[in-house]
């Protein structure tokens, strides 16, 4: 059983097999990326099954087994030992067309070893024009506690695997704990996996020095400042489109993956400076209510002078956004890396805040009456009242006799950060005229 209790199903099995495949089609989402090139899958992927009748069980993908790895593999690799020893049960995926016996024999020996195959549920995969009295003999000593014959494209004898994972699942745990939700974004080889796998304190990303080594989207628990935060690992975000559709694809899961954090920590490689393309993932976060916290990477890097310089830049480049919290570090190194938790911190705090209606609007009656909004197309709004109707991030509805200019609402803004100590945090207004 996992450490969060909900029991974890592991797919392994030769590259091609259709391992993503078949994820997708279980979940009903595009869990991995799926491609017609074998290792489209770099690192494990987790997504959580939820029946009909509300239990739950995870399912992992892993990336092709190649007998002599990648680079990008290697560190899987490394690791799929204590993948396999902390599953609950394991699919071992096989393509019934391969003639890859060695390959196959391989993956057999590791899971021989970890567990005597007691734990192995055997899916022969591909099956949607294959008589299953024709199985290869040779694919005999694969099959484990039991097996199944499926079409996972074509979502073929997926409802008997379905009904097998159900039996294997859990109920929902109520959990009243409430967890911050950090996603680590930016341009290829900016630092991002190497960062992840810092505060981490484990290589759980791939990395390497080639760009666009992580495609997938992982996500692991993180325990800082004796707080629990989900955090995700992304693809790097380029500036130019890419050719390839599935890096294309992995960056759009990148970007995407704002829509459901807290915090953003938006990684700058410092030898290159603030980019086009950092600004856009900047202004995205904003834009998704999202805090950003920018973090130049390979601080380590610089002379004085380029320090100096860049220093310089960023200050220019943040010019409409002063309140974005700003941190050098070497990932690498792990220098100063201890600031990011200080600031996740300050920045949760500044979150969480909740300021009573009766507050609010006795602040912003003062404020109303000694600085009203010029009028918009001759006529000068009133403040009938203002609420906060959230946290995490806070919203605010204010409610208007009539419109009022773009420059007062930020005017709003910038009084909001600073009487109610808000200054290095996302916040929406909402104007209701």
């Amino acid at each position: 059983m996992t450490k969060n209790k909900i029991p974890e199903i592991l797919l392994v099995g030769l590259p091609n097999s259709g391992k993503s495949t078949l994820i997708n089609a279980l979940t009903k989402s595009k869990t991995s990326i799926i491609g017609s090139t074998p290792n489209t899958t770099r690192d494990k992927v987790t997504k959580t099954l939820t029946h009909e009748n509300k239990k739950i069980i995870n399912i992992s993908d892993l990336p092709g087994f190649l007998e002599n790895p990648e680079m990008s593999n290697i560190n899987y690799q490394k690791n799929i030992d204590k993948f396999m020893s902390d599953a609950d049960k394991i699919f071992f995926v096989i393509d019934v067309k391969t003639n890859d016996i060695s390959g196959l024999d391989s993956i057999f020996k590791l899971l021989s070893k970890s567990n005597s195959m007691k734990n192995v549920i055997t899916i022969f995969n591909k099956c949607e024009d294959f008589d299953t009295n024709n199985l290869d003999k040779r694919f005999y000593k694969y099959i484990g506690e039991s097996y199944y014959f499926v079409s996972a494209y074509h979502k073929l004898g997926l409802e008997n695997l379905l009904s097998y994972l159900e039996s294997l699942s859990v109920a929902q745990l109520k959990s009243e704990e409430f967890v911050t939700s950090l996603t680590i974004i930016g341009r290829p080889n900016a630092g991002k996996s190497t960062l992840f796998n810092s505060l981490l304190n484990n290589e759980r990303s791939t990395v390497s020095d080639v760009p666009g080594t992580t495609r997938d989207k992982i996500t692991e628990e993180l325990n800082i400042n004796d707080r629990n935060y989900s955090i995700i690992d992304t693809a790097g975000v380029p500036r130019k489109k890419q050719k390839d559709q599935i890096d294309r694809y992995s960056s759009q899961l990148a970007v995407s993956s704002l829509e459901n954090a807290h915090i953003a920590l938006v990684v700058v490689d410092s030898t290159e400076g603030v980019s086009f393309e950092d600004k856009r993932i900047l202004k995205a976060s904003i834009e998704e209510n999202v805090t950003p916290l920018l973090i130049l990477n390979k601080w380590d890097k610089l002379n004085t002078e380029q320090r100096d310089a860049l220093n310089s830049s960023v200050k220019k480049d943040l010019k409409q956004h002063k309140w974005i919290s700003l941190i050098r570090i070497s990932a690498l190194s792990k220098k100063n890396i201890t600031l990011i938790s200080k600031q996740l911190d300050l920045i949760e705090q500044q979150l969480a805040t909740r300021i009573s209606t009766s507050e609010l609007n006795t602040h912003f009656r003062s404020l109303w009456t000694k600085n009203p909004p010029h009028p918009f197309r001759g006529k000068r709004a009133k403040l009938k009242y203002v609420t906060q109707y959230s946290t995490f991030p806070p919203e605010f509805a204010f409610t208007l006799s009539g419109r009022i200019p773009k420059n007062y609402e930020a005017f709003i803004e910038n009084y909001i950060r600073d009487m109610f100590k808000m200054n290095t945090i996302s916040f929406r207004i909402k104007i209701n005229a």
